[in-house]
């Protein structure tokens, strides 16, 4: 099982938004939830997928988009 698969639906989504750029406002804005919510499901998807920050993340997904 890779990394990716590690992540639930949300932090799926989550994750493709962080990789187009969107700040967190945004995406809370967008998944109809508080900014804290978009927090929490970051700081998730930084330890699942074992990296620091965002970059590190959006960098990840699109390796992975590419392969």
């Amino acid at each position: 099982m890779n990394k990716q698969q590690l992540l639930t639906p949300t932090e799926a989504v989550i994750l493709k938004l962080l990789s187009m750029g969107l700040m967190y406002k945004e995406m809370a804005a967008m998944q109809n939830v508080n900014i804290n919510t978009i927090k929490k499901h970051c700081k998730s998807i930084y330890k699942k997928l074992k990296v620091r920050n965002r970059t590190e993340a959006t960098n990840y997904f699109n390796t992975r988009k590419a392969a």
